[in-house]
């Protein structure tokens, strides 16, 4: 009786850590299997960043500068459509030759403009201009030279010094007097310039 109870109970036994063997390798499976699902995961995570949008920068400054690298960047897509449709109608994979811009000068129409000197209107104009004889030379150049209000020495000095350079100067000082007063008088007086030395400077 007693071996036949030793010899059930060590059967039972057995077949209980059979089947808690199975069980087990099961389990080792399902987990080796799950194991390996996670290391791809991870390795598609690895290769595929997560996709963020720029307004999670808390940055600011690190935000405006993605910004704007996105922005060129959708910038460039059109512009390299286009040079792909060229390039496919040329034919070739080498650059499309530059056009020449388009200017005023060179989308100008030439004009040859010519004067009849035996004009009637032209000699009317010419006889009856106030600076024909100055133009053709017929009367001397004749300077006066002036200066700003209340002049210093160095510009007084310096006026004395350029009426020895330019021929056929006079200085005047104005004490005051407006050049509205003084034009009138120039040409009364046959001036044909006038230059006014001005203290912008005072050094």
């Amino acid at each position: 009786m007693d071996i036949t109870e030793v010899s059930t109970s060590q059967d039972g036994k057995g077949k209980k850590g059979k089947k808690a063997k199975k069980k087990s390798a099961e389990v080792d499976g399902e987990g080796g299997a799950g194991e390996e699902k996670k290391m791809v995961k991870s390795e598609l995570a690895v290769a595929f960043p997560p996709a963020f949008s720029v307004s999670e920068i808390k940055n600011k400054q690190r935000r405006h500068f993605m910004f704007m690298k996105l922005k060129q960047e959708k910038r460039k897509v059109p512009i390299l459509g286009k040079k792909t449709t060229k390039q496919k109608s040329l034919g070739s994979t080498f650059a499309p030759p530059k056009e020449v811009p388009k200017t005023i000068e060179n989308q100008r129409v030439y004009d040859e403009t010519t004067v009849d000197p035996e004009d009637e209107e032209i000699a009317f104009d010419e006889g009856t201009d106030e600076f024909s004889a100055y133009f053709n030379g017929l009367t001397n150049p004749k300077v006066l030279i002036t200066t700003s209000d209340r002049p210093r020495g160095r510009t007084v000095r310096f006026c004395e010094q350029l009426a020895t350079v330019i021929p056929n100067a006079h200085v005047y000082y104005r004490r005051g007097l407006a050049l509205k007063r003084i034009i009138p008088q120039c040409v009364a007086r046959d001036f044909t310039y006038l230059m006014v030395i001005n203290e912008d400077r005072q050094v």
